[in-house]
Formats: structure tokens, sequence, C-alpha cells
């Protein structure tokens, strides 16, 4: 990919994961649609997206920007909103890692991210994946969550 080259992604119907805590991609319940895109050897990225979602009234949420090769950096900061209490949760990872919460609130909420990844020595592919939090309940993300990737 050239410097400057924006991929979009975007949830064209809502997804769910029901009751597992096996991380799923976004995206991959449509045909092409999956939010995951390939990245070179030593090139930068920059993600930007917002996912909202569904909550049971227990079950909790688990989300991952996950690499299939190792990133030389990686740096994301999120916000995920809890529309019924309401309140804030946030974080900044320097590692790829699953950020979750065993958020109890029924209702929708949402997820704000934006990360920074370095491809290491050997070309892979970057993902966003989701899944509960723990196998009490579902989560559904919400048609028209979307992710933009700019190649940099």
């Amino acid at each position: 990919m050239s410097i400057g080259i924006r991929n979009s992604f975007r949830l064209t119907a809502s997804q769910t994961v029901a009751a597992s805590t096996a991380l799923v991609v976004m995206g991959s319940n449509t045909t092409g649609n999956s939010f995951q895109f390939n990245l070179g050897v030593a090139q930068r990225a920059h993600i930007r997206g917002v996912v909202p979602f569904t909550l049971g009234a227990t079950g909790g949420y688990k989300f991952q920007i996950v690499s299939s090769q190792t990133l030389t950096n990686f740096v994301n900061t999120y916000i995920v909103q809890d529309t019924v209490t309401p309140a804030q949760i946030t974080g900044i990872q320097t590692s790829s890692a699953a950020f979750a919460n065993a958020l109890a609130q029924a209702g929708n909420h949402f997820l704000n991210f934006d990360c920074d990844v370095l491809m290491g020595s050997t070309a892979g592919v970057v993902s966003l994946q989701f899944a509960c939090n723990t196998a009490a309940n579902s989560i559904i993300a919400l048609q028209g969550a979307f992710m933009d990737v700019t190649f940099l």
C-alpha cells in the first residue's frame, strides 16, 4: 500500500457473539466485509473506529486489535461509553491484548478507539475482534460500526 491510502470497513449487518469468550473477527458474518487488512514488513497504519454494541444484563465485552505477526510498535487508546449508567471506561495499551470489562448494564453502548501499529519483520494481517467477557450472555455489534485504516 502507498502512503496515505485509506481503507474503510463498515458493518452492514449486526453481528452477534452468543455467550462465548472466543474472539471473532468483526464483520466476518457478511461476505467480503471482515474488519481485517494486510500490513507489509515495517509498514505503519493508523486505525480508528466506532463500534456501537448491545449487551445483556451480564456477560460484558471484550475487544482486541490482533496481528498475525509480531508488531514492532503498538499504541491503542480507547473509550467505552456506558450509556445506561452513564459512565466512561478508558484505557491506553502499548501491546496488543484484549481489553475487557464485566459491564453488567443491559442496553446500548459504544467503543471509540485510535490505534497506531508498525509491523515487524514479517508481513501479517491485522484485525478487530470481539467477544463476551464471560460466557453468561451475548454481545451484538450493531450495523453501522466502522473502522478506518490509513497506511502511513
